[in-house]
């Protein structure tokens, strides 16, 4: 206020700026929030992924270690390099989680881990073990598929259970980004409706569901859906353990692309659109039946108590 000849006259307040990159609150925008994390997220990928490989090759040729004279190298150099590719994968996985944690930073402005518990993590694994060894049995069972050795004989190595730890490490990396940085980060600011379309396009997106036919592109989406409803009600460990169980049966158990590390190899006779043939059960409609219809009841349990709705 200004005092003039005994008269009081309010100051006019200037409206406050508006900006096309950060809110009237403080920070950025959704939309640039969502930009950064998908574009950093995309780019971190292949970066480290290329960082690393270059790494290891400068210190093989250091070693003077090629896939011609491997085989003379002492035991570790030889280990080294036949699981170069795993370890490259494995520290990939670990940085991509450090890039979910900075952006959580930037989304939300906490950065706390969520609590680990056992049983969060092995009861949804144990589910996706066994939608796994379904989608098998009715794949067997009418024989639209075989097994290409007997269950007398099954095939086990060691680097088999390296493989299933390194699976977890990636499902753990995948779930971190797309549940605690895009679906906490949207869910606050559009509703849980929206933060599920963009984390179930994000899953879509990271294990290439637009690389198959029909059915594998609506299970990719269905089992972005899952997670999600796992993770809403049962919290980070929950999506982790669903994920890594169903990744690690269908690649290590049944053999869709695990080769000799997998206990036993599965391929389609008949019937390939229910079964996806030698591209696995992700790519076959006996999954999206399953899948649907876990879904459909999870929705309905959560109708009658009244909770956990993805739509609120």
């Amino acid at each position: 206020m200004s005092r003039s000849k005994g008269t009081t006259r309010e100051t006019a307040i200037p409206a406050p700026r508006r900006s096309i990159f950060t809110r009237e609150g403080g920070g950025l925008r959704t939309g640039w929030l969502l930009a950064v994390g998908l574009f950093g997220y995309a780019l971190a990928v292949p970066v480290l992924r290329w960082a690393l490989s270059e790494g290891l090759a400068a210190l093989f040729g250091v070693w003077n270690v090629n896939s011609q004279n491997a085989h003379l190298a002492p035991g570790w150099a030889r280990l080294f390099y036949a699981w170069q590719n795993s370890l490259v994968g494995a520290l990939s996985c670990l940085a991509l989680l450090a890039v979910s944690i900075w952006l959580r930073r930037l989304w939300l402005g906490k950065t706390h881990a969520p609590g680990f518990s056992l049983t969060a993590l092995l009861r949804p694994a144990a589910a996706g073990l066994c939608l796994a060894l379904v989608v098998a049995a009715l794949s067997l069972i009418p024989d639209s598929s075989r097994l290409e050795w007997p269950l007398t004989r099954p095939r086990w190595g060691v680097g088999a259970l390296a493989l299933c730890l390194f699976g977890l490490l990636s499902a753990l990396a995948g779930e971190a980004f797309g549940k605690r940085v895009l679906y906490d980060g949207l869910k606050d600011r559009w509703g849980r409706a929206w933060a599920t379309v963009v984390a179930c396009a994000a899953y879509f997106l990271a294990n290439r569901g637009w690389a198959g036919n029909v059915p594998c592109a609506v299970n990719a989406l269905l089992l972005g859906l899952a997670g999600c409803l796992l993770y809403e009600r049962h919290g980070l460990w929950a999506a982790v353990g669903f994920r890594w169980a169903w990744s690690a049966a269908v690649a290590l158990l049944l053999g869709f692309g695990g080769g000799d590390a997998a206990l036993y190899r599965l391929y389609g006779v008949s019937e390939i659109l229910l079964t996806g043939g030698d591209g696995g059960p992700a790519c076959g409609l006996w999954l999206t039946l399953l899948l649907a219809a876990g879904i459909g009841w999870s929705f309905m349990k959560a109708r009658r108590h009244g909770r956990g709705r993805i739509d609120q």
